[in-house]
Parts: structure tokens; sequence; C-alpha cells
């Protein structure tokens, strides 16, 4: 497709965001992003014309809503891409968007199995996936009995979550069913009792057009913040993870951004942990393949893959997280070729301004850490995520 388009993408906090505007901007398509955040990475990128401070989508789901409509209408906007968590509240209010353009999400009820961990071990399993045991827990007595009953270590996680912020691995659940655990299920906040798998671990991030597949990456997860999110990039070209995405976009002519985390264990056997529907940071794997814009935009028939080898990093968080995971000389042998090998997704000397503005953004989130008692990590995303709230 060669007809130029005007975009709006919402969430412009993230880097996978600010990626994806590089990749559409010098593409020659119009960018413009809409951010509830005062500062955004997106800000100042000269790939994107203009930014919108709009309402919090979580705290005020209408009026965030009603401002995209406004903006669409405004700056005639041709698609809505929408990438972090508020994709859900877009999701929802998709009937109002779609009068003004089109909006790259599935419904909310779609994107509801998907988020939950339960819900989606269960869509993982109808096309033949491998899962791990999981039994659900909606109390402290339920947590207690399915600790008891576990067979070796396992996974405490909730139904929503994100970043692996509240995941605790348990080594020993017989000794630990009788403490008290750092968050207890609910009813409306029911909690995952998970086999823990040891093994390699591995993410993938596709774009799909009506169950066929536009572009597509995997990457392995080697280097991390903390428990929690990749911050270091490489295609693996994993042909058994290909082929589950493949399948599953198409059983449910799935059409959106969709991710999921993996894990490869000893044998070699591929476990499918949890599903992101939205954008991450496989992205950064396309950065200067223009033809990657054109898999969000059209419905071709080609899936594009990464076409270079060069990996990508978070370099602020390689070098702060990154230190301080190093346990040996050879974990701290390969941090260092992999840190003078990789490319930082933030900096580009053609559009220097974003990676001093995670500066600006940085203290804005530890001075709201500090405000309200919060990590950075849950302060990142207190106005956006969303927990399976009803409308």
């Amino acid at each position: 497709m060669n007809t130029k388009q005007s975009v709006l993408l919402t969430g412009g906090r993230a880097p996978a965001t600010l990626e994806l505007a590089r990749l559409l901007g010098s593409a020659g398509h119009r960018v413009i992003v809409a951010e509830s955040a005062r500062r955004h990475l997106c800000q100042h990128s000269r790939y994107v014309e203009l930014s919108y401070q709009v309402p919090s989508p979580r705290q005020q789901s209408g009026a965030y809503i009603e401002k995209l409509c406004e903006i669409m209408q405004r700056e005639r906007i041709d698609l809505l891409i929408p990438t972090c968590e508020e994709i859900f509240y877009v999701s929802r209010g998709r009937d109002q968007l779609v009068d003004y353009g089109e909006v790259l999400v599935e419904g909310i009820e779609v994107l509801r199995s998907l988020h939950d961990k339960w819900l989606f071990a269960e869509m993982a399993r109808e096309v033949g996936a491998l899962v791990p045991q999981t039994v659900q827990v909606q109390s402290p007595a339920q947590l207690r009995e399915a600790m008891l009953q576990a067979r070796g270590p396992v996974v405490l996680k909730p139904v929503y979550s994100r970043f692996a912020a509240h995941v605790k691995i348990v080594a020993d659940p017989l000794s630990a069913a009788g403490q008290s655990m750092l968050s207890e299920p609910t009813v409306r906040e029911p909690w995952l009792v998970q086999q823990f798998i040891k093994g390699k671990q591995v993410c993938s991030y596709a774009v799909a057009r009506e169950g066929q597949l536009t572009l597509y990456a995997d990457y392995e997860t080697t280097h991390t913040a903390g428990q929690g999110a990749s911050i270091y990039f490489a295609y693996s070209d994993h042909p058994q993870v290909r082929d589950f995405v493949s399948r599953f976009v198409q059983r449910h002519a799935f059409s959106g951004q969709i991710a999921f985390d993996f894990i490869e264990n000893e044998q070699g056997e591929l476990y499918v942990l949890e599903c992101n529907p939205r954008l991450t940071s496989g992205v950064h794997l396309f950065a200067g393949q223009e033809e990657a814009a054109t898999a969000y935009l059209s419905d071709r028939g080609k899936t594009i893959v990464p076409a270079g080898k060069q990996a990508s990093m978070l370099g602020m968080a390689m070098l702060t997280y990154g230190l301080l995971g190093m346990k040996n000389g050879m974990k701290a042998k390969r941090w260092v070729s992999d840190l003078l090998s990789a490319r930082d997704v933030l900096f580009r000397w053609e559009d220097p301004r974003p990676f001093f503005d995670q500066f600006s953004m940085l203290a804005d989130l530890a001075w709201q850490s500090f405000r309200t008692g919060k990590s950075m990590i849950a302060c990142s995303t207190s106005d956006i995520e969303w927990n399976g709230e009803e409308a």
C-alpha cells in the first residue's frame, strides 16, 4: 500500500511506541500521538507531527474515548493503533471510534479472554499447546490448599498483571503454604498457582489481519528488568513458536497486535505461559525496516519478519539491571558482549530528543513514586492499566 495515511498512536510513554512512530514516520505516514502522561518519549520525536495530552483511560474512561473521537475527526485519522494497556479502554470504546477511522483492535470480550491468564490457558490448550498445570484460587484457604497439593516449585501470579510485578516463585510450596503471601487472592482478584517450568524463555510479537500474520518476530529473554520485562532483544526465528502463533491467530480469525510468552524446557518441549494482546518490545527488531509499517496498514499476504541480525536493547536498563544481574564471570562476559553489540532503542542521531526526554520522564515517575508510596513501575501504568473491570 503506497498511500500515505494519518495514524494516531496511543501510549506514547513506551519505547515500543516510539519505535512504531519512527517506523511509520520514516515510511512517510503522518503520525500523531495521544497520551495521558504529562511527559512521554514520543512527545518531541521528529517523526511525530502532533502530541495531544488526553484524560486518563482508567480514571476518566468516557472522557478519554470522547477526546480520541475528537482528535480522529479533527486530524482526519485513517487508522488508530493503541499500543500500551490503554488498548483495553480503546477496545471498549471501539464502536464510537470506528465512526472516525479504522481501529486496529479486537472487541473487549476477545481481549479480556487473552489478558485473563486463566481463560487464555484454556484457549492455548484448544490449539494443542502445552500449558503448565494451573490452579485458580479465589481465597487464602484455596491458595494454601493448592500449595499443599503442588508437586514441586510453583509460580504465584494474579490473573491480571503486567511486567511480572507481582510474580512470586515458590521453590518449596509445602513449607510456604502456611506463610502469609504478599497479596491475598479474592473472588474479585483471583490468583494462579502454576507449575514452575525450568528452561529458556521465549517471547513473540505479531500483527495479524483476519487470522493471517502480516508481521512476526520472536526473541529469547536473556536480560531482564529484575524478573520482569526483557531489556535486550535479538531475533531467534523459533519455528515452534511461529507455528503456535500462526495457528492461534488463524483459529480465532484475530486482527490486531498479539504477543505471547513461552518456556522451552530442557527436553525441548514448548509451554505457553501467557498472552499480551498489544504492542511489545518485539517491534524493536524491525528498526529501520520501512516495509514493516505496511503490516499495520494493510492485509497483504506476505508476513514480514526482521531483516537484520543486530540486537536491540534498552540502554539505561541494561546498565542498571544488567549490572545487578551479573552473578558470575560467564554472565558478566555475556553482558559486556551484548551491551557493546546491541543498539540502544531510544537514541538515534537523526532523532535524539527522545533519548534525553527519558530522564525527565523518569524524574516525573520518581516524584509520583515518592508522593504515592508506589513503585515507579506501578506508577508507570497506574493511569492506563486494566484488570478486568466492567465499563
